[in-house]
Protein backbone atom coordinates (compact mmCIF):
# COMPACT_ATOMS: atom_id res chain seq x y z
CA UNK A 1 0.00 0.00 0.00
CA UNK A 2 1.26 3.68 -0.44
CA UNK A 3 1.34 6.71 2.11
CA UNK A 4 -1.83 7.70 1.11
CA UNK A 5 -3.56 9.47 3.83
CA UNK A 6 -6.62 8.54 5.06
CA UNK A 7 -9.67 10.40 4.14
CA UNK A 8 -11.88 12.48 6.48
CA UNK A 9 -14.82 12.09 7.47
CA UNK A 10 -17.73 12.63 4.36
CA UNK A 11 -15.12 14.19 2.33
CA UNK A 12 -15.47 12.03 -1.27
CA UNK A 13 -12.50 10.95 -2.75
CA UNK A 14 -12.26 9.30 -6.37
CA UNK A 15 -9.51 7.22 -7.16
CA UNK A 16 -8.95 6.17 -10.73
CA UNK A 17 -6.99 3.21 -11.51
CA UNK A 18 -6.59 3.02 -15.37
CA UNK A 19 -3.18 2.71 -17.36
CA UNK A 20 -4.02 4.22 -20.50
CA UNK A 21 -3.11 7.97 -20.26
CA UNK A 22 -6.08 9.65 -22.52
CA UNK A 23 -8.98 7.92 -20.57
CA UNK A 24 -7.43 8.94 -17.47
CA UNK A 25 -7.36 12.53 -18.67
CA UNK A 26 -10.67 12.44 -20.49
CA UNK A 27 -11.74 11.48 -17.12
CA UNK A 28 -10.33 13.81 -15.00
CA UNK A 29 -11.21 16.56 -17.01
CA UNK A 30 -14.44 16.10 -17.36
CA UNK A 31 -15.03 15.20 -13.41
CA UNK A 32 -13.45 18.99 -12.94
CA UNK A 33 -16.00 20.79 -13.81
CA UNK A 34 -18.38 19.39 -11.16
CA UNK A 35 -16.16 18.12 -8.80
CA UNK A 36 -12.64 19.14 -7.10
CA UNK A 37 -9.70 18.20 -9.03
CA UNK A 38 -7.95 17.50 -5.39
CA UNK A 39 -10.69 14.62 -4.18
CA UNK A 40 -9.08 12.69 -7.14
CA UNK A 41 -6.24 10.20 -6.97
CA UNK A 42 -4.39 8.71 -9.63
CA UNK A 43 -2.72 5.20 -9.66
CA UNK A 44 -0.91 2.74 -10.70
CA UNK A 45 -2.37 -0.07 -9.86
CA UNK A 46 -5.09 -1.43 -7.03
CA UNK A 47 -2.42 -2.39 -4.50
CA UNK A 48 -1.52 1.56 -4.47
CA UNK A 49 -5.66 2.13 -2.02
CA UNK A 50 -5.20 2.28 0.85
CA UNK A 51 -6.09 0.26 3.49
CA UNK A 52 -8.86 1.26 4.72
CA UNK A 53 -12.17 3.25 3.85
CA UNK A 54 -13.93 5.43 6.19
CA UNK A 55 -16.05 7.60 3.73
CA UNK A 56 -17.79 7.46 1.08
CA UNK A 57 -15.12 6.26 -2.14
CA UNK A 58 -15.13 6.13 -5.32
CA UNK A 59 -12.93 4.02 -7.49
CA UNK A 60 -13.04 3.91 -11.14
CA UNK A 61 -10.58 0.90 -13.22
CA UNK A 62 -10.02 -0.59 -15.91
CA UNK A 63 -11.49 -3.83 -17.31
CA UNK A 64 -8.60 -5.48 -15.59
CA UNK A 65 -9.47 -9.18 -13.65
CA UNK A 66 -6.48 -8.83 -11.43
CA UNK A 67 -7.03 -4.81 -10.31
CA UNK A 68 -10.83 -5.84 -9.88
CA UNK A 69 -9.95 -8.90 -7.68
CA UNK A 70 -7.49 -6.62 -5.87
CA UNK A 71 -10.07 -4.11 -5.11
CA UNK A 72 -12.82 -6.56 -3.79
CA UNK A 73 -10.68 -7.95 -1.27
CA UNK A 74 -9.73 -4.98 0.39
CA UNK A 75 -13.35 -2.74 -0.01
CA UNK A 76 -15.64 -2.84 2.26
CA UNK A 77 -18.85 -2.21 0.01
CA UNK A 78 -20.85 -0.80 2.43
CA UNK A 79 -18.84 3.04 1.27
CA UNK A 80 -16.91 1.93 -1.60
CA UNK A 81 -18.42 2.59 -5.10
CA UNK A 82 -16.98 0.55 -8.08
CA UNK A 83 -16.98 1.90 -11.35
CA UNK A 84 -15.55 -0.05 -14.52
CA UNK A 85 -14.07 1.42 -17.54
CA UNK A 86 -14.50 -0.76 -20.78
CA UNK A 87 -13.45 0.66 -24.06
CA UNK A 88 -16.12 -1.75 -26.14
CA UNK A 89 -19.21 -3.15 -24.34
CA UNK A 90 -19.87 -5.84 -27.42
CA UNK A 91 -16.45 -6.92 -26.54
CA UNK A 92 -17.89 -8.88 -23.05
CA UNK A 93 -19.18 -12.24 -22.94
CA UNK A 94 -21.22 -13.82 -20.46
CA UNK A 95 -18.87 -14.85 -18.18
CA UNK A 96 -17.40 -11.31 -18.58
CA UNK A 97 -20.66 -9.74 -17.18
CA UNK A 98 -21.09 -12.59 -14.40
CA UNK A 99 -17.40 -11.54 -13.09
CA UNK A 100 -18.67 -7.79 -12.61
CA UNK A 101 -21.61 -8.98 -11.11
CA UNK A 102 -20.28 -11.34 -8.71
CA UNK A 103 -18.03 -8.89 -7.64
CA UNK A 104 -20.42 -5.89 -7.16
CA UNK A 105 -19.25 -3.21 -10.16
CA UNK A 106 -21.49 -0.76 -9.97
CA UNK A 107 -21.58 1.61 -12.84
CA UNK A 108 -19.65 1.28 -16.31
CA UNK A 109 -18.15 3.74 -18.07
CA UNK A 110 -17.32 3.82 -21.93
CA UNK A 111 -15.88 6.28 -24.47
CA UNK A 112 -19.21 6.82 -25.23
CA UNK A 113 -20.67 8.25 -22.04
CA UNK A 114 -17.24 9.73 -20.57
CA UNK A 115 -18.75 13.44 -21.47
CA UNK A 116 -21.57 12.55 -19.62
CA UNK A 117 -19.80 11.99 -16.48
CA UNK A 118 -20.49 14.13 -13.97
CA UNK A 119 -20.07 14.98 -10.04
CA UNK A 120 -24.12 14.49 -9.03
CA UNK A 121 -24.75 11.71 -11.57
CA UNK A 122 -21.96 9.29 -10.71
CA UNK A 123 -20.49 10.29 -7.89
CA UNK A 124 -23.40 10.69 -5.53
CA UNK A 125 -24.79 7.93 -3.31
CA UNK A 126 -28.24 8.39 -3.80
CA UNK A 127 -28.11 6.71 -7.08
CA UNK A 128 -26.88 3.45 -5.54
CA UNK A 129 -29.28 0.63 -4.15
CA UNK A 130 -27.93 -1.96 -1.58
CA UNK A 131 -28.40 -5.28 -3.36
CA UNK A 132 -31.54 -7.30 -1.88
CA UNK A 133 -30.45 -10.36 -0.35
CA UNK A 134 -29.51 -13.66 -2.18
CA UNK A 135 -30.23 -11.56 -5.68
CA UNK A 136 -27.81 -11.87 -8.39
CA UNK A 137 -29.44 -9.98 -10.71
CA UNK A 138 -31.23 -7.17 -9.05
CA UNK A 139 -33.65 -5.03 -10.52
CA UNK A 140 -32.22 -1.84 -9.48
CA UNK A 141 -29.06 -2.68 -10.67
CA UNK A 142 -26.90 -0.10 -12.59
CA UNK A 143 -24.59 -1.90 -13.74
CA UNK A 144 -27.24 -3.53 -15.86
CA UNK A 145 -28.99 -0.57 -16.60
CA UNK A 146 -25.64 0.95 -17.73
CA UNK A 147 -25.28 -2.12 -20.65
CA UNK A 148 -28.41 -1.28 -21.76
CA UNK A 149 -28.83 2.01 -22.10
CA UNK A 150 -25.16 3.64 -22.81
CA UNK A 151 -24.98 1.57 -25.98
CA UNK A 152 -25.18 3.41 -28.88
CA UNK A 153 -26.36 0.45 -31.15
CA UNK A 154 -29.81 0.04 -28.52
CA UNK A 155 -32.27 1.15 -31.08
CA UNK A 156 -35.14 3.06 -28.91
CA UNK A 157 -36.99 5.36 -31.77
CA UNK A 158 -40.53 5.40 -32.26
CA UNK A 159 -41.71 2.48 -30.25
CA UNK A 160 -39.17 0.51 -31.09
CA UNK A 161 -36.74 -1.47 -28.51
CA UNK A 162 -34.10 -3.38 -29.33
CA UNK A 163 -31.86 -4.40 -25.98
CA UNK A 164 -28.66 -6.42 -26.66
CA UNK A 165 -24.75 -6.17 -26.36
CA UNK A 166 -23.16 -8.94 -28.28
CA UNK A 167 -21.34 -8.06 -31.55
CA UNK A 168 -24.27 -10.06 -32.71
CA UNK A 169 -26.87 -7.97 -32.81
CA UNK A 170 -24.50 -5.26 -32.63
CA UNK A 171 -23.77 -6.05 -36.61
CA UNK A 172 -27.79 -6.80 -37.24
CA UNK A 173 -28.58 -2.84 -36.00
CA UNK A 174 -25.88 -1.21 -37.82
CA UNK A 175 -26.37 -2.80 -40.77
CA UNK A 176 -29.91 -2.17 -40.98
CA UNK A 177 -29.26 1.40 -39.87
CA UNK A 178 -26.99 1.58 -43.01
CA UNK A 179 -29.35 0.23 -45.58
CA UNK A 180 -32.50 2.22 -44.26
CA UNK A 181 -31.93 5.30 -46.19
CA UNK A 182 -32.05 3.14 -49.53
CA UNK A 183 -35.33 1.66 -51.46
CA UNK A 184 -33.85 -1.60 -52.39
CA UNK A 185 -35.84 -4.46 -51.03
CA UNK A 186 -34.39 -6.57 -47.82
CA UNK A 187 -34.71 -10.35 -46.66
CA UNK A 188 -34.55 -10.82 -42.87
CA UNK A 189 -33.87 -14.22 -41.88
CA UNK A 190 -33.89 -16.30 -38.36
CA UNK A 191 -35.98 -18.51 -36.48
CA UNK A 192 -39.13 -17.78 -34.82
CA UNK A 193 -39.29 -15.53 -31.82
CA UNK A 194 -35.58 -13.36 -32.75
CA UNK A 195 -37.20 -10.37 -33.55
CA UNK A 196 -37.30 -9.96 -37.31
CA UNK A 197 -40.18 -7.39 -37.43
CA UNK A 198 -38.49 -5.49 -34.85
CA UNK A 199 -35.76 -5.13 -37.19
CA UNK A 200 -38.05 -4.27 -40.26
CA UNK A 201 -39.55 -1.23 -37.85
CA UNK A 202 -36.09 0.00 -37.15
CA UNK A 203 -35.51 0.35 -41.05
CA UNK A 204 -38.52 1.85 -41.84
CA UNK A 205 -38.01 4.40 -38.87
CA UNK A 206 -34.86 4.93 -40.15
CA UNK A 207 -36.09 5.41 -43.56
CA UNK A 208 -37.27 8.62 -46.09
CA UNK A 209 -40.70 6.62 -45.76
CA UNK A 210 -41.12 7.34 -41.89
CA UNK A 211 -44.10 9.87 -42.59
CA UNK A 212 -46.56 7.11 -43.30
CA UNK A 213 -46.66 3.81 -40.83
CA UNK A 214 -45.30 0.50 -41.62
CA UNK A 215 -47.93 -1.67 -43.61
CA UNK A 216 -47.45 -5.64 -42.36
CA UNK A 217 -49.07 -8.67 -43.14
CA UNK A 218 -48.48 -12.37 -42.01
CA UNK A 219 -48.56 -14.52 -45.25
CA UNK A 220 -48.80 -18.03 -43.53
CA UNK A 221 -51.99 -16.51 -41.90
CA UNK A 222 -54.20 -16.23 -44.79
CA UNK A 223 -55.51 -19.08 -47.20
CA UNK A 224 -54.15 -18.01 -50.90
CA UNK A 225 -57.33 -16.60 -52.28
CA UNK A 226 -57.54 -14.44 -49.28
CA UNK A 227 -53.84 -13.54 -49.08
CA UNK A 228 -54.23 -12.00 -52.72
CA UNK A 229 -57.02 -10.02 -51.70
CA UNK A 230 -55.49 -8.58 -48.72
CA UNK A 231 -52.61 -7.54 -50.34
CA UNK A 232 -53.93 -6.64 -53.59
CA UNK A 233 -57.99 -5.49 -52.54
CA UNK A 234 -60.40 -5.93 -54.71
CA UNK A 235 -63.66 -4.30 -56.13
CA UNK A 236 -67.05 -4.49 -55.47
CA UNK A 237 -68.42 -7.00 -56.70
CA UNK A 238 -65.65 -9.25 -57.83
CA UNK A 239 -66.51 -12.14 -55.85
CA UNK A 240 -69.36 -13.50 -53.62
CA UNK A 241 -69.37 -11.14 -50.87
CA UNK A 242 -67.31 -8.09 -52.17
CA UNK A 243 -70.01 -5.70 -51.65
CA UNK A 244 -67.48 -2.55 -51.31
CA UNK A 245 -64.27 -1.94 -52.82
CA UNK A 246 -61.39 -2.66 -50.51
CA UNK A 247 -58.41 -1.19 -50.43
CA UNK A 248 -55.09 -3.74 -50.15
CA UNK A 249 -51.83 -3.66 -48.13
CA UNK A 250 -49.98 -2.46 -50.84
CA UNK A 251 -52.14 0.13 -51.38
CA UNK A 252 -52.60 1.22 -48.00
CA UNK A 253 -48.41 0.81 -47.73
CA UNK A 254 -47.95 3.33 -51.29
CA UNK A 255 -44.65 5.98 -50.26
CA UNK A 256 -44.15 3.65 -47.39
CA UNK A 257 -42.62 0.56 -46.35
CA UNK A 258 -44.63 -3.07 -46.49
CA UNK A 259 -43.34 -5.61 -44.64
CA UNK A 260 -44.24 -9.53 -45.78
CA UNK A 261 -43.88 -11.58 -42.31
CA UNK A 262 -43.46 -15.55 -43.25
CA UNK A 263 -42.87 -14.78 -46.91
CA UNK A 264 -41.99 -18.45 -47.21
CA UNK A 265 -45.38 -19.69 -46.45
CA UNK A 266 -46.92 -17.86 -50.17
CA UNK A 267 -47.63 -20.14 -52.73
CA UNK A 268 -46.23 -20.29 -56.22
CA UNK A 269 -48.63 -18.43 -57.98
CA UNK A 270 -49.23 -15.76 -55.46
CA UNK A 271 -44.92 -15.15 -56.02
CA UNK A 272 -45.42 -15.33 -59.61
CA UNK A 273 -48.26 -11.64 -59.19
CA UNK A 274 -45.64 -10.79 -56.70
CA UNK A 275 -42.99 -10.74 -58.70
CA UNK A 276 -44.55 -8.56 -61.47
CA UNK A 277 -45.61 -6.27 -58.82
CA UNK A 278 -41.75 -6.11 -57.58
CA UNK A 279 -40.78 -5.84 -61.24
CA UNK A 280 -43.65 -3.12 -62.56
CA UNK A 281 -44.17 -1.47 -59.30
CA UNK A 282 -47.86 -1.64 -60.12
CA UNK A 283 -51.16 -3.81 -58.60
CA UNK A 284 -54.00 -4.62 -60.14
CA UNK A 285 -56.81 -5.23 -57.46
CA UNK A 286 -59.58 -8.46 -57.79
CA UNK A 287 -62.18 -7.81 -60.44
CA UNK A 288 -60.04 -4.28 -61.89
CA UNK A 289 -59.39 -3.56 -65.31
CA UNK A 290 -56.78 -0.53 -64.06
CA UNK A 291 -53.85 -0.53 -62.89
CA UNK A 292 -52.23 1.29 -59.96
CA UNK A 293 -48.63 2.31 -59.75
CA UNK A 294 -47.29 1.95 -56.45
CA UNK A 295 -44.14 2.96 -54.76
CA UNK A 296 -43.53 0.64 -52.21
CA UNK A 297 -40.42 -0.78 -50.09
CA UNK A 298 -40.72 -4.69 -49.62
CA UNK A 299 -39.09 -6.04 -46.65
CA UNK A 300 -39.40 -9.57 -45.85
CA UNK A 301 -39.03 -11.79 -43.49
CA UNK A 302 -38.98 -16.02 -42.91
CA UNK A 303 -37.50 -18.53 -40.68
CA UNK A 304 -37.26 -21.17 -43.48
CA UNK A 305 -34.05 -21.66 -45.35
CA UNK A 306 -35.89 -20.37 -49.10
CA UNK A 307 -32.82 -21.56 -51.07
CA UNK A 308 -33.16 -24.99 -49.62
CA UNK A 309 -37.28 -24.50 -50.99
CA UNK A 310 -35.99 -23.46 -53.98
CA UNK A 311 -33.91 -26.79 -54.68
CA UNK A 312 -37.06 -29.06 -54.11
CA UNK A 313 -39.25 -26.41 -56.40
CA UNK A 314 -41.13 -25.05 -53.46
CA UNK A 315 -39.94 -21.81 -53.78
CA UNK A 316 -39.20 -19.42 -57.11
CA UNK A 317 -35.71 -18.76 -57.82
CA UNK A 318 -36.63 -15.43 -59.61
CA UNK A 319 -38.65 -14.38 -56.43
CA UNK A 320 -36.25 -14.95 -54.39
CA UNK A 321 -33.05 -12.48 -55.90
CA UNK A 322 -35.82 -9.75 -56.07
CA UNK A 323 -36.85 -10.12 -52.56
CA UNK A 324 -33.23 -10.93 -51.17
CA UNK A 325 -31.46 -7.72 -52.71
CA UNK A 326 -30.19 -7.16 -49.34
CA UNK A 327 -29.80 -9.95 -46.55
CA UNK A 328 -30.14 -9.79 -43.09
CA UNK A 329 -29.32 -12.52 -40.85
CA UNK A 330 -30.75 -12.25 -37.30
CA UNK A 331 -29.35 -15.00 -35.07
CA UNK A 332 -30.68 -17.13 -32.58
CA UNK A 333 -30.50 -16.31 -28.71
CA UNK A 334 -28.40 -18.96 -28.22
CA UNK A 335 -25.76 -17.91 -29.96
CA UNK A 336 -25.81 -14.51 -28.21
CA UNK A 337 -25.77 -15.68 -24.53
CA UNK A 338 -24.60 -11.52 -23.30
CA UNK A 339 -28.32 -10.73 -24.53
CA UNK A 340 -29.81 -13.42 -22.32
CA UNK A 341 -28.22 -11.55 -19.61
CA UNK A 342 -29.97 -8.42 -20.88
CA UNK A 343 -33.38 -9.55 -21.53
CA UNK A 344 -33.40 -11.17 -18.46
CA UNK A 345 -32.86 -7.51 -16.81
CA UNK A 346 -34.55 -6.05 -19.15
CA UNK A 347 -38.10 -8.34 -18.54
CA UNK A 348 -37.71 -8.27 -15.24
CA UNK A 349 -38.30 -4.33 -15.07
CA UNK A 350 -40.86 -4.33 -17.98
CA UNK A 351 -43.08 -6.78 -15.90
CA UNK A 352 -42.47 -5.87 -12.70
CA UNK A 353 -43.58 -2.01 -13.51
CA UNK A 354 -46.49 -2.93 -15.87
CA UNK A 355 -48.02 -5.45 -13.73
CA UNK A 356 -47.22 -3.42 -10.54
CA UNK A 357 -45.67 -6.60 -8.82
CA UNK A 358 -42.76 -6.38 -6.06
CA UNK A 359 -40.24 -8.69 -7.63
CA UNK A 360 -37.48 -7.22 -6.89
CA UNK A 361 -34.50 -9.83 -8.40
CA UNK A 362 -33.64 -13.51 -9.36
CA UNK A 363 -31.08 -15.60 -7.34
CA UNK A 364 -28.23 -16.76 -9.24
CA UNK A 365 -29.37 -20.67 -9.43
CA UNK A 366 -31.98 -19.53 -11.61
CA UNK A 367 -30.34 -17.10 -13.21
CA UNK A 368 -27.86 -20.27 -14.34
CA UNK A 369 -30.56 -22.26 -15.36
CA UNK A 370 -32.10 -19.72 -17.73
CA UNK A 371 -28.28 -18.53 -19.12
CA UNK A 372 -28.04 -22.40 -19.76
CA UNK A 373 -31.39 -23.03 -21.94
CA UNK A 374 -31.31 -23.42 -25.38
CA UNK A 375 -33.85 -21.30 -26.08
CA UNK A 376 -35.45 -22.41 -29.05
CA UNK A 377 -38.12 -19.88 -28.95
CA UNK A 378 -35.56 -17.18 -29.05
CA UNK A 379 -36.56 -13.76 -27.20
CA UNK A 380 -40.27 -14.43 -27.46
CA UNK A 381 -39.95 -17.44 -24.92
CA UNK A 382 -37.74 -15.71 -23.09
CA UNK A 383 -40.13 -12.69 -23.03
CA UNK A 384 -42.64 -15.04 -22.05
CA UNK A 385 -41.33 -16.91 -19.64
CA UNK A 386 -40.17 -13.40 -17.62
CA UNK A 387 -43.83 -12.29 -17.77
CA UNK A 388 -44.66 -15.99 -15.98
CA UNK A 389 -42.11 -15.79 -13.40
CA UNK A 390 -42.99 -12.23 -12.65
CA UNK A 391 -46.96 -12.34 -12.52
CA UNK A 392 -47.03 -15.63 -10.15
CA UNK A 393 -44.14 -14.54 -7.69
CA UNK A 394 -44.98 -13.95 -4.09
CA UNK A 395 -41.69 -13.61 -2.60
CA UNK A 396 -40.32 -11.03 -4.35
CA UNK A 397 -37.51 -12.88 -5.37
CA UNK A 398 -37.45 -15.93 -8.35
CA UNK A 399 -35.74 -18.64 -7.33
CA UNK A 400 -35.13 -21.88 -9.13
CA UNK A 401 -38.40 -23.31 -7.57
CA UNK A 402 -39.88 -21.13 -9.64
CA UNK A 403 -38.45 -22.22 -12.79
CA UNK A 404 -40.74 -25.00 -14.95
CA UNK A 405 -39.35 -28.45 -15.24
CA UNK A 406 -38.75 -27.93 -18.59
CA UNK A 407 -36.03 -25.98 -18.42
CA UNK A 408 -34.11 -28.22 -16.74
CA UNK A 409 -33.95 -30.18 -19.67
CA UNK A 410 -32.03 -28.60 -22.17
CA UNK A 411 -29.01 -27.76 -20.60
CA UNK A 412 -25.22 -27.47 -21.68
CA UNK A 413 -23.27 -30.20 -20.33
CA UNK A 414 -20.16 -28.79 -21.60
CA UNK A 415 -17.80 -31.30 -19.55
CA UNK A 416 -19.26 -34.49 -20.73
CA UNK A 417 -18.65 -33.36 -24.16
CA UNK A 418 -15.02 -32.57 -23.35
CA UNK A 419 -14.86 -35.62 -22.06
CA UNK A 420 -16.04 -37.79 -24.67
CA UNK A 421 -13.39 -35.67 -27.28
CA UNK A 422 -10.51 -36.92 -25.20
CA UNK A 423 -11.52 -40.08 -25.15
CA UNK A 424 -12.23 -39.83 -28.87
CA UNK A 425 -8.47 -38.54 -29.82
CA UNK A 426 -7.14 -41.98 -27.70
CA UNK A 427 -9.15 -44.15 -29.59
CA UNK A 428 -8.25 -42.39 -32.95
CA UNK A 429 -4.35 -42.68 -31.74
CA UNK A 430 -5.12 -46.52 -31.10
CA UNK A 431 -4.69 -46.08 -27.25
CA UNK A 432 -5.48 -48.57 -24.56
CA UNK A 433 -8.39 -46.87 -22.47
CA UNK A 434 -10.31 -48.05 -19.21
CA UNK A 435 -13.79 -48.35 -20.45
CA UNK A 436 -15.30 -48.72 -17.36
CA UNK A 437 -12.99 -45.27 -15.60
CA UNK A 438 -13.79 -43.14 -18.47
CA UNK A 439 -17.53 -43.99 -18.17
CA UNK A 440 -17.80 -43.45 -14.81
CA UNK A 441 -15.82 -40.15 -15.32
CA UNK A 442 -18.00 -39.07 -17.84
CA UNK A 443 -20.89 -39.91 -15.73
CA UNK A 444 -19.32 -37.66 -12.64
CA UNK A 445 -18.61 -34.91 -14.61
CA UNK A 446 -22.19 -34.59 -15.53
CA UNK A 447 -23.61 -35.34 -12.42
CA UNK A 448 -21.19 -32.37 -10.97
CA UNK A 449 -22.36 -29.93 -13.60
CA UNK A 450 -25.65 -30.50 -12.99
CA UNK A 451 -25.58 -29.64 -9.56
CA UNK A 452 -23.45 -26.61 -10.17
CA UNK A 453 -26.27 -25.34 -12.36
CA UNK A 454 -28.81 -26.49 -9.35
CA UNK A 455 -27.03 -24.08 -7.12
CA UNK A 456 -26.37 -27.03 -5.24
CA UNK A 457 -29.74 -28.69 -4.97
CA UNK A 458 -29.80 -31.83 -5.11
CA UNK A 459 -33.61 -32.54 -5.83
CA UNK A 460 -33.54 -30.21 -8.84
CA UNK A 461 -30.20 -31.53 -9.94
CA UNK A 462 -31.98 -35.11 -10.24
CA UNK A 463 -34.84 -33.81 -12.66
CA UNK A 464 -32.28 -32.40 -14.72
CA UNK A 465 -30.18 -35.80 -15.29
CA UNK A 466 -34.09 -37.48 -15.33
CA UNK A 467 -33.01 -39.93 -11.86
CA UNK A 468 -34.88 -40.12 -8.70
CA UNK A 469 -33.10 -38.08 -5.75
CA UNK A 470 -32.49 -41.50 -3.91
CA UNK A 471 -30.44 -42.58 -6.77
CA UNK A 472 -28.32 -39.43 -7.71
CA UNK A 473 -27.15 -39.39 -3.91
CA UNK A 474 -26.76 -43.41 -3.95
CA UNK A 475 -24.26 -42.01 -7.03
CA UNK A 476 -22.76 -39.60 -5.46
CA UNK A 477 -21.78 -42.20 -2.30
CA UNK A 478 -20.31 -44.68 -4.84
CA UNK A 479 -18.35 -42.07 -5.89
CA UNK A 480 -17.06 -41.08 -2.86
CA UNK A 481 -18.48 -37.31 -3.84
CA UNK A 482 -21.35 -36.85 -1.31
CA UNK A 483 -21.34 -34.51 0.67
CA UNK A 484 -24.18 -33.35 3.72
CA UNK A 485 -25.90 -30.42 2.69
Amino acid sequence: MNNISQTKKNEIIVYIIIRQKDICYKIRHVLKKTADEKKMITLKTAKDLPAKFNNDTYIITENNRAFILEISKITPKINVKLFVYIDNIHELDEQDIIFLIKHNIDRIINSKNIKDLKYEKFVDAKIFKKKHHNTFIDKASTLLDDLCHNNDDIAEADGVNIYGISNHIKTVIKKAHRVAQGGSNILITGESGTGKELIAKLIHNQSKRNANPMVSINCGAFPEGLLESELFGYKKGAFTGAFTDKLGRFDLADKSTIFLDEIGDMSLSLQVKLLRVIQEREIEPIGSLKIKKIDVRIVSATNKNLEDMISRNLFREDFYYRINVIPIHLPPLRERRTDIIVLIYYFMKKFEDFQDNKVYGISEDAFNILLNYDWNGNVRELENLMEMLVVLNESGLITIEDIPEKYFNNKRIETAKTVTENLEILLNKGDAINLKNNMEKIEMNIINRAIKISGGVKGKAAKMLGLNRTTLIEKLKRYGKHRNK
